[in-house]
């Protein structure tokens, strides 16, 4: 599979009318978090977390569907582990976020689910002021060729970016996007904590592709909703250091 894509990735490198037929598609990416570990946490216990986040216990896969109008994001199943332990990290995606944005109308819809509730939440969507650093080399560090960029968000991560102007629609994962091409990796950081996003798989212009508006959820507000989600990480918080202790 991953010949398979590399060869087509040359091919669009190689034949600029190809690329620019890219209109519409789907972009698999890999999520890998880090985070810094508790302070009570025992040795014993810090070496199996350091171990499970080398094996990718805390990892995630995410798709990201396009168009000239507008892209969509939402995390994939995760296959069962083998212990049998439901992941606290993110661990359901039965009912998977969706962070939906429309280029056409610049608007935001994203679908978030807390515990049992859903909500909606729909606003401006606001494009980073990315820096792209100018006499860039184009570089394959990332199957595709790709150029820097680096930014803050109004919510205070900092953003590293490699896009491709192979794909020429300023699209990337979980709602990200704004630069002139699609964004193939992506680094967000804050307090110590970060999330990288690294595209597996691209699939060109589907067939079958339908994009849809998230619609189903009470309607709140983004400041409303950070209110209630800032509770619910204490829970995870709790629960996640009780893990821990346990495991």
């Amino acid at each position: 599979m991953r010949f398979v894509f590399l060869l087509l990735m040359a091919a669009l490198y190689h034949t600029p009318q190809l690329s620019a037929q890219i209109s519409s598609g789907t972009i698999d990416y890999l999520e890998h978090r880090d985070f810094p570990l508790w302070d009570g946490m025992s040795i014993e216990q810090r070496k199996r977390m350091e171990r499970m986040k080398e094996e990718g216990a805390f990892d995630q896969s995410g798709r990201l569907s396009f168009n000239q109008e507008a892209f969509s994001y939402q995390q994939l199943p995760k296959p069962p582990s083998n212990t049998g332990r439901r992941g606290w990290w993110g661990g359901d995606t039965e009912n998977p976020d969706v962070y939906f944005t429309s280029i056409s109308d610049s608007l935001v819809t994203d679908q978030r689910r807390i515990m049992d509730r859903t909500f909606i939440m729909e606003d401006e969507w606001l494009v980073p002021e990315w820096e792209i650093p100018a006499n860039q080399q184009m570089n394959m560090a990332y199957t595709l060729p790709s150029k820097l960029a680096f930014t803050v968000s109004p919510e205070g991560d900092t953003l590293t970016a490699y896009f491709t102007e192979t794909i020429p629609l300023g699209i990337g994962p979980r709602g990200y996007g704004g630069l002139p091409g699609a964004i193939i990796y992506l680094k967000v950081q804050n307090e110590g904590m970060y999330t990288e996003y690294t595209m597996t798989t691209m699939q060109p212009n589907p067939p079958d592709l339908e994009l849809v508006k998230p619609t189903e959820g009470d309607k709140i507000t983004r400041e409303k909703f950070e209110k209630v989600a800032a509770k619910r990480r204490e829970v995870m918080e709790r629960r996640r250091r009780g893990w821990e202790r346990n495991y």
